[in-house]
């Protein structure tokens, strides 16, 4: 088929019957702001065992033809790390919940069939309903610090989720309703995921702390067929205490905590 004539068909699928689908993606796929955590002492080469505990926020964003999510969570974390000529390796271990609302939307109006159009036009459910969801992250990887204070790591693992509420519940019923309603994924599912990043610590052996600043990767933050790739920017002080910023292209959660090394 010639360029101009696959035009002239897409055209006139538009035009006849509406060839835009409506994704629901799952909020059990909503990236969680992890920040990864350094070495507490970086010249140390010594076994290191590290528990944290976090609450974060959601606030006033969109997921996926939603908008206006507003709740909140907290994820326990563990890593270990090896010691001698393998201290570099580590593996971890995050599991979290969150919930909250939010209402039905539409991120952009090509992007949605008419009939879901037509249904946020008419209905009146589509405000405040609620969700929840619980996450699991498995991860190994490598971390590498220089002379200079900079640090620098790669890592591999899954994520797996879990979701319900009324959110999950209205996502099969349109789904059951419309041709062209389209659940993404389910209320359990799991994927591939990688992590980079890269820190600085402050001070000798991180005397005033580090900051890192860290880049997911997962098939997982694919939303109407665009990645949703969540940065978080953490700090880290030597007293176990840290907090920071997760951002996507749908807004921004606040994140703080309390690691306790063993």
């Amino acid at each position: 088929m010639n360029k101009n004539l696959f035009l002239a068909v897409a055209i006139l699928c538009l035009t006849l019957t509406g060839c835009w689908s409506t994704h629901l993606k799952s909020m059990g796929t909503y990236p969680m702001p992890v920040a990864h955590q350094p070495r507490i002492a970086p010249d140390s080469k010594e076994v290191e065992n590290v528990v944290s505990a976090d609450g974060f926020t959601l606030f006033n964003q969109g997921w996926s033809n939603t908008e206006k999510i507003y709740g909140g969570g907290g994820f326990l974390s563990a890593i270990h790390r090896m010691n001698g000529w393998l201290s570099p390796m580590f593996a971890s271990v995050t599991v979290g919940g969150y919930g909250g609302n939010l209402n039905f939307a539409c991120d952009y109006d090509e992007d949605c069939s008419e009939e879901y159009l037509a249904w946020l036009k008419t209905s009146g459910d589509r405000y405040d309903i609620s969700f929840w969801a619980i996450q699991e992250r498995f991860m190994a990887g490598f971390e590498f610090n220089t002379p200079i204070n900079l640090f620098l790591g790669f890592g591999g693992g899954i994520l797996m989720y879990q979701s319900g509420g009324e959110y999950d519940d209205a996502r099969k019923d349109l789904d059951r309703k419309f041709r062209k309603i389209y659940n993404k994924d389910g209320a359990i599912d799991a994927f591939l995921l990688g992590s980079i990043w890269l820190g600085y610590h402050i001070g000798k052996n991180a005397k005033y702390g580090s900051i890192s600043v860290d880049l997911d990767i997962s098939n997982a933050y694919f939303s109407n067929y665009v990645l949703s790739t969540p940065i978080n920017i953490g700090y880290f002080h030597p007293s176990g205490f840290h907090g920071g910023i997760g951002a996507n292209s749908y807004g921004v959660d606040l994140f703080f905590g309390k690691s306790f090394k063993f």
